[in-house]
């Protein structure tokens, strides 16, 4: 048992196969689906560490149970394949929904940042320090994390703790809300994805029974490809004055190079046209590790941030996520009449969010639910940004 405790390989594969066996449970209409890799992965990460001895705990509480290397390879899976999938509609998607989604963008930031300092004053026990930190992590956004940090590296390595403290206390609240609201939000909504699917093809002039990207193969070269060059990509940062340098980062970097050269298709002997149905096992290989890391890596902070005095700052990433991602769905739907395909990923794009875009796309069972997510995600970022440093200012 400890063998299978201590190998990273091990707890990851016992994770997954968990977790599948969670998501396939159903509780009426509802089912966690890939998602239950992440709830199993902090149920696990928290175990692994709290029945370590104290030498060991040591060692996993700084490097982590799972090394972060993992976390960063399914990243790039995940996101590279969704961003294939889609990108064939990417013209059309920005021609007809353009302005709107970029609206949706700048809101749901806004919207977090308000919540974070309106609630902040209503629940005790919420230290100034740290609500840049919980704003950054409800909203799962690690550029807003580098903002914060960068407030206040000048005053105190106090100050520093607090903000990324008030993260780590923040992203597991963020993440859960937002994979659970992409499965409750058709539920409660009582939204069909079959309809809201045929409804978005029509808006672009899809044919929806013709399978995309049929021909060939798929490959790896090509492939992996936009993973190097989306990483590259996603290291420049633009100056923005008082706002400081500002890039795309790993997450943004693939999805841009997945998005263009996905729509270019070919380019001299490389062609990045690729089957629907090789982009989709690759998807989900993406998103179940993922999940599975995130949760093996934060489960046991999770917990015992609980016991240390973060309770208060738990609830306040609930009501910042919760309150961000309602405001943001009724706006959007019922203020900018988005279609439900598109606006899932615009509200994963518009907090930040990878593992809820791999909810979104399982609950819609579409992948175009990334073009909306690329879309607001360059707008979304520096939102985050500004938003972060107003907050680190006057709190």
């Amino acid at each position: 048992m400890n063998e299978v405790l201590t190998n990273p390989l091990a707890l990851l594969a016992v994770t997954v196969s968990l977790g599948l066996a969670v998501g396939r449970v159903r509780f009426g209409q509802f089912s966690l689906g890939s998602s239950g890799t992440l709830f199993v992965g902090l149920a696990i990460g928290w175990l692994v560490i709290r029945t370590s001895g104290d030498a060991q705990k040591t060692v996993l509480l700084s490097k982590g149970v799972i090394p972060s290397e993992m976390f960063y390879l399914a990243l790039a899976l995940f996101i590279a394949a969704v961003a294939l999938a889609s990108a064939q509609n990417l013209g059309k998607v920005v021609k007809v929904y353009g302005i709107r989604l970029l609206a949706m963008g700048a809101l749901l930031p806004a919207v977090g940042a308000a919540a974070s300092r309106g609630l902040a004053c209503i629940i005790p026990g919420i230290t100034p320090g740290s609500i840049p930190g919980v704003f950054t992590g409800a909203l799962t956004s690690s550029p807003g994390l580098a903002a914060a940090l960068e407030q206040v590296v000048h005053k105190s390595s106090e100050a520093e703790a607090a903000v990324g403290f008030g993260y780590a206390v923040g992203y597991i609240p963020g993440v859960l809300i937002v994979v659970l609201g992409m499965q409750l939000i058709p539920l409660i909504f009582k939204l069909d994805a079959g309809k809201e699917n045929q409804a978005f093809c029509e808006d672009l002039d899809i044919n929806p029974e013709e399978e995309r990207f049929t021909e060939g193969k798929f490959r790896l070269l090509e492939f992996f490809i936009i993973i190097a060059a989306g990483y590259l990509l996603g290291t420049f940062k633009i100056p923005l004055g008082t706002l400081g340098r500002v890039g795309l980062g790993s997450t943004g970097g693939i999805l841009a190079a997945g998005l263009v050269l996905g729509f270019m298709g070919r380019i001299g002997p490389l062609d990045f046209r690729m089957p629907a149905a090789a982009l989709a096992t690759v998807r989900e290989l993406g998103i179940v590790l993922f999940l599975s890391v995130v949760g093996l890596r934060y489960g046991y902070r999770a917990v015992a941030s609980m016991a240390s005095g973060g309770l208060p700052l738990l609830v306040l990433s609930l009501g910042i996520a919760l309150l961000s991602i309602s405001i943001g769905y009724l706006f959007g739907r019922y203020i900018l009449k988005l279609n439900w395909i598109l606006l899932a990923g615009a509200l994963c794009g518009a907090m930040t969010s990878t593992p809820g875009l791999g909810a979104a796309v399982e609950a819609t069972g579409c992948d175009d639910v990334a073009a909306g997510y690329g879309a607001v995600y360059p707008v979304a970022l520096l939102s985050m940004v500004l938003f972060t440093i107003l907050l680190s200012i006057f709190t």
